[in-house]
């Protein structure tokens, strides 16, 4: 049995980048057993999995906590080594940190990665990018040394994640109450619902809470329900979106009350999403549910997803796609968001709407 190593990303959009080259190892080896190691944030995107033998969960590494987390996870996977009577027949390596790639080097008899100066000592096969690459060929090229390419049957740029029906229940579930609760009666066959997910882990990627609260005004007029969700560090964009709109009855603000399954259910019963570059939007290309993005210091060639139910929003100026984040521009205080998604404006979301939802 040839166990593989997988060492992930921090956060949900990231994991599910990777999630094609994972799918892709083990069509290539069937046999094999594959554990993948991520953070606690974004586990839940590969719990269910059915390409991964065993997800572990870590934390960052960081002062006397992170050296007790280190050598935690190390003690974990070299019981596995022992278990089995050898060592990770394969290690795909996604960090750039040296202390995975020590652990990598240490446990496995290959070890892919991507090239740089101290890790490349720890590598067998160093992955070298000279330019800037979606995030998901990037991964599949970590697949390429064992003749995984595109045009192979083993080749796919497609999410893998699994959507459960208890799910798509939970989040039927929260509509009714919340929008019952407040007066409103849902017709679940004719039920027309966006989902807005507005916050980010970088507040450089963040739109005027206005431009969101104007979009739903639209929306509800419609027909549509708008759900406003996002995590605990979002609460307080989510809060000023939904204090600003007009409907109160036709939207609700879920910020920091859905788990990742839950979240996934609510896209999953969602007409359209409308995000800025976070995980939700590669949750939704993942289901398949049409997306308007909204980008501005990231780019989207490298960081959205492949999908052709997206609609992209990156308004150009001098300084975007700086990938930084916080703003750095001297009146970034005064404006409270970056030109480059101060720029968008309620138009171009309707053309995302008329894109998506009318010109199929």
């Amino acid at each position: 049995m040839k166990d593989i190593l997988i060492f992930g990303h921090n956060y949900i959009g990231d994991v599910l980048t990777i999630t094609p080259a994972i799918r892709a190892l083990k069509l290539k080896f069937p046999e094999s057993r594959i554990f993948a190691v991520v953070s606690k944030n974004a586990s839940a995107v590969l719990k269910r999995n059915e390409d991964i033998f065993k997800v572990i969960e870590t934390d960052k590494f960081s002062g006397i906590k992170g050296i007790a987390a280190f050598l935690k996870l190390f003690s974990t996977l070299r019981n596995i080594n022992k278990t089995n009577g050898s060592r990770f027949y394969i290690c795909l390596n996604f960090l750039t940190s040296l202390k995975f790639s020590i652990i990598g080097f240490l446990l496995s008899e290959k070890q892919v990665g991507q090239e740089k100066f101290f890790n490349n000592f720890f590598l067998h096969y160093r992955i070298k990018f000279d330019e800037k690459i979606n995030n998901i060929d990037k991964s599949l090229k970590f697949a390429e040394p064992f003749y995984i390419n595109a045009g192979n049957k083993y080749f796919s740029k497609n999410y893998v994640y699994a959507l459960e029906k208890r799910d798509i229940k939970n989040a039927d579930n929260i509509l009714q109450n919340s929008f019952n609760g407040y007066g409103t009666e849902i017709d679940a066959e004719n039920f027309k619902l966006v989902l807005f997910s507005p916050g980010s882990t970088r507040k450089s990627k963040e739109a005027p809470p206005s431009l969101f609260s104007v979009f739903a005004d639209f929306l509800n007029k419609e027909g549509y329900f708008v759900v406003i969700t996002g995590s605990k560090k979002n609460i307080d964009i989510s809060k000023e979106i939904y204090n600003q709109i007009d409907n109160k009855h036709m939207s609700f603000n879920l910020t920091g009350l859905t788990s990742i399954d839950t979240l996934a259910g609510l896209i999953y019963l969602s007409k359209l999403a409308v995000t800025v570059d976070n995980g939700t939007m590669h949750l939704a290309s993942a289901l398949k549910i049409p997306t308007i993005a909204l980008f501005g210091s990231t780019d989207p060639a490298v960081c959205a997803p492949i999908s052709d139910k997206i609609f992209i929003i990156d308004k150009k100026i001098g300084c975007y796609h700086c990938f930084k984040s916080l703003c750095s521009k001297e009146d970034h205080k005064i404006k409270r968001y970056p030109d480059c998604m101060n720029n968008i404006l309620y138009e171009d979301l309707i053309d995302g709407y008329n894109y998506l939802l009318h010109s199929h």
